[in-house]
């Protein structure tokens, strides 16, 4: 912790030796850039020493060649070290080549820090701390990122010294807020330990060296005299220089060690020279599509709101302040903000030389998105027809399976990660969007270990996939499917498991599930139907164990053998009578599968039902029979001898406190009607029970308006969920 009269000491401490430069920063501010810029210039170190992982001076010669075109990063251990124009790493080291002045990279490596520390070049500490916080409500600012943009972008400030000495405090100030223990857990200690003993090591070999690191560390750097040699650095760890973006530099997006508006940031820092207005000028140049008469009342309220709010220039914040005043103003929706904000934000993408090897798997993955004819330039979407593909079409949603299922995050199925697990009959159409990223190209080089090709990648992957019951193999069959890869499962492990499971319950979803696959367009090519036949005996000889489920799983178990050999009739059908018959005669059940077996087998034979109906008059409870005879043949509501009057009959004998008991489970059983059934229930109703007054189950009152109010905000919330993929949402 730092007292008062303490930051006057650490001033001393960081002047007292003129030979080292310190320059506190916030990764990729502009202002930290341009003035660390400055500063090199005027002290004219001779060693320039970077806060980055030791190993990655590997990459230095890389990151020198002017064909280099930032965002790009260094990816390691599942953390990226990104670089923009705007990042005063960036900047330093690019200033160093020209120089041919040595740059070393000072921070410890991922290995060599115990626990591995997620997220560790984040700034989100210092501008989280209290002291951050208190100076972000005396100021008005909205959030951290306001404050740092009022007090470093937007100031003006007599010399870079000044500058960094201002950026020294506040970082100071922010890191007294924590205390050793919250330091030593995140990783902090042992690499200022690291980088202090690079820069003693750097400070005998030179007598003018720079510092460059995050402001929350230099406090503790200054005093690095006495500090032991530096660990060792570990060459052998894989590290590789990718390609970034704007989108994931951008902070709005999840990156805890960026700034708001990449793009923002980029002009800021190229078109620092300009003053104010010329500034303001240029960035109401960078919208083309703004109105001139807004470009006009934006030009004149910035003014304005920078004098109000004591700023040498606008920043990001007060830019779409000024912006939302003026188009609201205009009596526009607030929302059109949206399309600054994206240019704001940027959407360039960095570029390595044309002769850097590839990474692994990324150069074979480019090559089959060509061939299918999925372009990585851009997002894009596609969209299938199940049940009329083409061999084109069947070789482009076998690859986006494949690559959805290593997870590369290339492609995204609107349903989601289900798409490649199950398969449904009403299921016809699919639609996919994909894009590739840097981020793709960082997973398919992670996913390198498992093989240097796509195909072996996703083998491994599935041989990894459990298998130690049926229904886990039949489910890794039908993704196998999928993948175009049958062969990749034993089919003597598969009638091995069929054979020898006796659990009712998976070979019955085991055969539905094998049954759905063989049955449908895409495999039509896949021979299934040995198991099909061999699950289908099985289930057949193990269905007495139904009195084991539960009724509810009993139930809609036998309701879903019913229905698939009623839709394969030819097949099934015949097999299955014979089945229902032999189960209700030899075996005792309970009242509520008793019923339910006769019910089906009625149904099936397509015979009266009344004397099962008064079977059912003899129970001293009929109501869980009745509830689950609803669930199978809803339709013998509707019949005039059927379950309607023995319901309301039934009902009637209830209690007032019993009817309360059974209301929930009553309205579980109608909210499946559609209006036509209810009103059709309540005509009948009211001639059973001879009311004189009708039944008003609609509700009233709702005006036109209320209904198109109703329906804009139905088609809103399915848009959102489409956009985010979560149509699944929707569903039933």
């Amino acid at each position: 912790m730092f007292l008062r009269g303490e930051f006057g000491e650490l001033l001393k401490a960081a002047a007292a030796d003129p030979g080292v430069c310190w320059l506190p920063l916030r990764h990729h501010s502009p202002a930290c850039a341009a003035m660390a810029l400055e500063q090199l210039q005027r002290r004219q170190p001779q060693a320039v020493l970077i806060e980055a992982p030791g190993s990655f001076i590997r990459h230095l010669s890389l990151l020198q060649r002017d064909t280099v075109v930032p965002p790009i990063a260094i990816y390691q251990s599942g953390s990226y070290y990104p670089l923009a124009e705007n990042s005063p790493e960036w900047q330093a080291l690019r200033w160093a080549t020209a120089q041919g002045i040595e740059v070393i990279f000072i921070d410890l490596d991922e290995k060599a820090q115990e626990g591995g520390v997620s997220n560790r070049w984040s700034d989100s500490r210092f501008l989280s701390s209290d002291y951050s916080r208190r100076l972000q409500q005396q100021l008005g600012c909205r959030d951290a990122d306001e404050l740092w943009q009022r007090l470093f972008e937007q100031q003006n400030f007599a010399s870079a010294e000044s500058f960094f000495t201002q950026v020294l405090l506040f970082c100071a100030a922010s890191r007294a807020c924590f205390g050793t223990d919250s330091l030593e857990e995140m990783g902090d200690l042992a690499r200022e330990t690291q980088m202090r003993a690079h820069i003693k090591a750097a400070r005998r070999r030179y007598e003018r060296v720079a510092v460059l690191t995050g402001g929350f560390h230099t406090p503790a750097l200054i005093n690095f005299a006495d500090e032991a040699e530096a660990i060792v650095v570990d060459d052998t760890q894989d590290s590789f220089v990718i390609r970034f973006s704007d989108a994931l530099l951008d902070a709005r997006k999840g990156y805890s060690a960026g700034m708001p508006y990449p793009a923002f940031c980029r002009w800021q820092f190229q078109q620092r020279q300009l003053n104010a207005d010329d500034w303001l000028l240029y960035l109401l140049e960078q919208m083309p599509q703004l109105p001139l008469i807004y470009k006009k009342n934006c030009f004149e309220h910035l003014q304005a709101l920078c004098s109000l709010r004591g700023l040498a220039r606008p920043g990001s914040y007060d830019l779409l302040d000024s912006l939302g005043s003026c188009l609201i103003k205009q009596q526009l929706s607030a929302s059109t903000l949206e399309p600054w904000q994206k240019v704001l934000s940027g959407d360039v993408l960095g570029q390595l030389p044309a002769d850097q090897p590839s990474l692994p798997l990324v150069e074979e993955v480019l090559a089959l998105c060509r061939k299918a004819r999925l372009q990585t330039e851009k997002p894009g979407r596609c969209h299938f027809d199940l049940y009329a593909m083409t061999d084109k079409h069947i070789e482009r949603r076998r690859l986006l399976c494949r690559l959805l299922f290593v997870g590369s995050g290339f492609a995204r199925p609107q349903n989601g990660m289900p798409v490649i697990r199950q398969l449904k009959f009403n299921h016809r159409h699919e639609h996919w969007n994909y894009h590739w990223t840097p981020a793709v190209e960082v997973a398919l080089a992670e996913k390198s270990s498992l093989g240097l090709r796509l195909e072996l990648v996703v083998k491994r992957r599935l041989s990894e996939l459990p298998q130690e019951d049926l229904q886990q193999l039949v489910e890794k069959l039908v993704l196998a499917l999928h993948l175009g890869m049958p062969e990749e499962l034993s089919a003597h492990a598969i009638a091995q498991q069929i054979s020898q499971c006796s659990d009712i319950q998976q070979l019955a979803n085991s055969f539905m599930t094998l049954l759905a696959a063989a049955h449908h367009p895409l495999f039509a090519d896949i021979e299934l139907l040995a198991y099909q036949k061999a699950l289908w005996h099985q289930v057949g000889f193990h269905l007495p164990a139904i009195n084991r489920l539960s009724d509810e799983e009993a139930v809609k178990l036998l309701l879903d053998l019913q229905s698939v050999a009623v839709l394969h009739q030819d097949e099934l059908e015949s097999p299955w009578r014979d089945r229902l018959r032999w189960l209700t005669s030899h075996n005792a059940h309970r009242p509520v599968l008793y019923f339910v077996l006769q019910a089906l087998a009625i149904e099936l034979d397509k015979l009266d039902p009344a004397p099962l109906l008064q079977q059912l008059q003899l129970q001293n409870d009929p109501f869980p029979v009745i509830e689950a005879l609803l669930k199978v043949v809803p339709h013998w509501l509707r019949q005039d001898h059927g379950l309607l009057p023995m319901l309301n009959h039934w009902l009637s004998e209830l209690s007032e406190a019993q009817f309360i008991d059974k209301l929930p489970a009553m309205r579980g059983l109608f909210c499946a009607l559609d209006a036509r059934e209810v009103d059709e229930l309540c005509r009948r109703l009211l001639q059973l029970n001879q009311w004189d007054n009708g039944l008003n189950w609609l509700q009233y009152g709702i005006s036109e308006q209320d209904f198109q109010q109703g329906l804009a905000l139905e088609r809103q919330l399915r848009s959102d969920l489409e956009q985010q993929g979560l149509s699944q949402w929707m569903s039933n």
